[in-house]
């Protein structure tokens, strides 16, 4: 049986075809190879090159500037591009990395908040003789007087030490005092007004003291306002924390 097949002529439209995709395919890949030379000598790194031509491979990359000689300027820039571009990838990095940070941060914070929920009276009462056991004057030589005073210079501790002496100890407000003490380089006004404010107590109510020491003379911008210390002149309210401090010790 005769084999069956077509052939086509060398002047087919066919070949035709085949020949001007094959010069076009030469053509373009050419321009590219120049192209690609042109920005290696520009300092480009391979991946900066494979990005701006759209070049599927490293591999095609590495054939068309196989033994090229890099000038000491080409090798300059190249250094400097890769230096930068590590600094960029590096800030990117960084950013994301603080976002995921600041994320998981605020994630906790909200956990936190959840477990504590609403303090009950016997929270609020834990956690004040808690503060004044950490935070106030608890020793009993010299004077047979003693008084509560509690030290701070943290409004949201001093806040939450206030809601104690107040709803669990009962103190008047007239029977709360407060001692300012500041440094010579603290506004007074500011630290009375910020201080009354934070404790819902009259300005009247203070008395200033002025601390002196070699940071003194400076800005310090750990104590904007100095600390302040909360005292209730009462003998028995002093012993009864003192016992709540020692039920906390047991």
């Amino acid at each position: 049986m005769a084999e069956i097949g077509v052939r086509f002529p060398v002047e087919s439209q066919f070949c035709t075809y085949v020949y001007v995709i094959f010069k076009y395919i030469h053509m373009y890949s050419l321009r590219d190879k120049e192209k690609a030379i042109e920005l290696r000598l520009a300092g480009k790194s391979y991946g900066d090159i494979k990005r701006e031509l759209g070049v599927k491979s490293k591999g095609t990359l590495s054939v068309w500037l196989r033994g090229l000689q890099l000038t000491p300027e080409a090798k300059i820039l190249l250094q400097s591009n890769s230096e930068l571009a590590t600094r960029r990838n590096l800030l990117a990095f960084n950013s994301e990395r603080s976002s995921r940070i600041q994320s998981e941060n605020a994630e906790a914070r909200g956990a936190g908040l959840k477990a504590i929920g609403v303090l009950s009276r016997r929270d609020l009462l834990i956690v004040g003789a808690a503060l004044y056991w950490g935070e106030g004057t608890k020793s009993e030589a010299g004077s047979s007087y003693r008084s509560l005073a509690f030290s701070n210079s943290d409004p949201l501790m001093v806040q939450v030490y206030l809601r104690f002496v107040r709803e669990i100890l009962k103190v008047p407000e007239a029977k709360i005092y407060i001692a300012l003490h500041i440094y010579e380089s603290i506004d007074e006004k500011a630290a009375r007004e910020f201080w009354s404010k934070c404790t819902g107590l009259p300005e009247d109510r203070f008395t200033v003291g002025y601390q002196v020491s070699r940071a003194s003379k400076g800005i310090r911008k750990t104590l904007p306002y100095g600390t302040i210390s909360i005292r209730v002149h009462n003998r028995l309210m002093f012993h009864r924390v003192k016992g709540m401090i020692s039920g906390l010790a047991q």
